[in-house]
Order: C-alpha cells, then structure tokens, then sequence
C-alpha cells in the first residue's frame, strides 16, 4: 500500500491517544444476512441478529461490526415485530416489514457499520469493498434512487474552539474541489443528506475576527444548521460535548453522540475498480492538512471573502474551485 497522503498532521485524539476512523458503508443488493456472513468469512467472529433489519458481527478481528437496514420505520417495525413474538400476538408488524423489505430492496440502503481502526489498519477494511463488488452489490449509480454514501467517521484531534474552528474552515474552503473530485452523483447532489453551509454561516466563520468560545461556536453553528442533513456533519460532536444543548435545538432522534467527525459527502462508488476507502480517506486528509496549516487557511479565507464580495467574479463558473485547486496540489 502505498502510504502517501495517508496520515494527517495530527495522528493523536482528544485524549492523546492514536486516532482512529470508523466508516458507513451504504449499498444494496444483497440481503441483510449475505452481508453480514460475507464480512465474517473476512473478519471472522460471532454473528448476533437483533432483528430483521439489524445485525452485528462481534468479536472479530477488528471488533465489532453492525450491519442495518437503513430506514428507521424499518428498524421499528422490527423492533415491534420482536416484541409481538415474545407476546404471541398477531405479527402485523413482521408481515409489513418483510414486505417493505423486498419492494425497497433497491431503494433503502444496507449499511455496514465498521469498528473504529487505527489510520495505519485502513487498508485492513478494504476487502469489505472488494467483496461487495464481486457479490454485484449496487452502488450510489444503480438507481435513480439511491443516495448511498459513505460515510467518515474520524476522530477529533481536539475538543477545544480553534481546533474545531480550523476544520470547519478548511472544510468550507475546499468543499468545492471535494465536490468536484468525488463526482458526487446527482441523486445525492439534489438529495436534502449533503446539504452545504449555508453561505451566511461560511461568511460568518471565515472572518478573521471570528474567534468564539466553544459554547459559542456550538451555539452559531445550530443557529445556521439545526439539521444532520450537512456533508460535513457536526451534531454528533457537539453532542458529545454539550448534549443538552444541541438536544434543545434540534432533532435529536438520530444523533449518535460522539468525539468523532461525519463526513458524509463521498459515493459509494463500487462501478469503479480503482475506488476504495484509501482513496477517499486521502480525500478527506486534504482537509486536514489544510485544518493544520493555520497561514493558508488565512490566506484562502481573505481569498473566498474577497471573492464572495465581488459578485460578478464569483457569478463566473468555477471560480473558487479553479482558484483553490493549485493550493490543493500543495498540500
């Protein structure tokens, strides 16, 4: 493997301890139970089935696994479904979810939720990717449909404001040239999942004389996002470190509260023999080299401000993003 562009400039966590990166892999095609005996021929282990639409592989040899079915009203119906078996009631619920099931079969996305591996151990979920596409799973292009993602679950560095900030800001900056790389599919351009900062918000935190407290920094970024529906999503951050707060404004039903980032923006792009989780990773280190390197991120702050001010500059096609690419290369 080839370990360029693999590691960032800060490979402790909050806790000094090494980094880790868990991923969500979204995909269709095979059945819930497929899916998970494909990762335990890899991983080994024990598999656990909680219910019709959510399962575990436990004691691998990377830890622990879950493997769902992608739509919340499917996981209740299961749930509810357990429950009328243990009472031995009529299972309307189990009858509804099986039906549900096979009609949205190409639809609603299975999820394989990865443990958290050290950076270095990446490589070492690779042949989930690999297997998924010898199985013809179906990627974000199979139907006009499907949103699957891929989703990055990073450690964060640090919990402190500038250390958040400088990610959110390097996030922003280079949005553009993350869009564009990734070719992120229509389906999931128009879906309502990837949703951008909102332009107020980036102008807001851009500015120089921007330095919040952290309460401050989660209070404004709930003013101008009290949604998960963002490509680079902070709520489950924030919820770990005020979960009252963000419970106070905003849905909390699906926030899973935890020090990590969830980049959401990537395809699941299993067309593709030259894509895998390395691939985007590097991706997502662009963002934090730029995140640690605090004299270009100033530098292409004053840069996007003075660019957004100048709207006739700006109204021109990718202005931005022919801009920002030479600085990208230099990362």
């Amino acid at each position: 493997m080839n370990n360029k562009g693999l590691f960032p400039p800060l490979t402790q966590n909050y806790a000094q301890q090494e980094r880790l990166v868990g991923f969500e892999i979204e995909f269709a095609g095979l059945t819930i139970q497929d899916s998970t005996k494909l990762l335990q021929q890899l991983y080994s282990g024990t598999i656990q089935v909680h219910n019709a639409q959510q399962w575990s592989l436990v004691n691998s040899k990377l830890g622990t696994f879950n493997i769902e079915l992608d739509a919340q009203f499917l996981k209740n119906l299961a749930r509810k479904s357990n429950e009328n078996m243990k009472q031995e009631k009529i299972d309307i619920e189990g009858y509804l979810g099986k039906t549900i099931s096979y009609v949205l079969q190409n639809v609603v996305p299975l999820e394989i939720i990865t443990p958290p591996v050290a950076i270095s151990q990446i490589e070492a979920l690779n042949p989930i990717i690999d297997e998924l596409r010898k199985n013809k799973a179906k990627d974000t292009h199979a139907s006009l449909l499907a949103a699957f993602g891929l989703h990055i679950n990073p450690d964060v560095p640090k919990l402190d404001s500038t250390t958040i900030l400088s990610y959110l800001q390097a996030y922003i900056l280079l949005n553009d040239w993350l869009r564009e790389v990734i070719k992120v599919d229509l389906t999931r351009h128009i879906s309502p999942y990837i949703d951008e900062y909102p332009e107020g918000y980036a102008l807001e935190i851009l500015n120089p004389s921007y330095k919040p407290s952290l309460s401050g920094l989660i209070d404004d970024y709930l003013s101008y996002n009290p949604s998960r529906n963002r490509s680079l999503d902070m709520l489950p951050l924030f919820a770990y470190i005020d979960e009252k707060k963000v419970r106070s404004r905003v849905n909390f039903t699906l926030i899973k509260p935890r020090p990590t980032f969830h980049y959401r923006l990537p395809n699941t792009n299993l067309g593709s023999e030259s894509w895998d989780l390395i691939v985007e990773w590097k991706r997502w280190n662009t963002v934090e080299k730029l995140a640690a390197n605090e004299g270009l991120r100033i530098q292409l702050s004053d840069a996007y401000l003075k660019q957004k001010q100048n709207k006739s500059l700006f109204m021109q096609t990718n202005t931005w993003l022919n801009y920002i690419t030479p600085y990208v290369k230099e990362l």
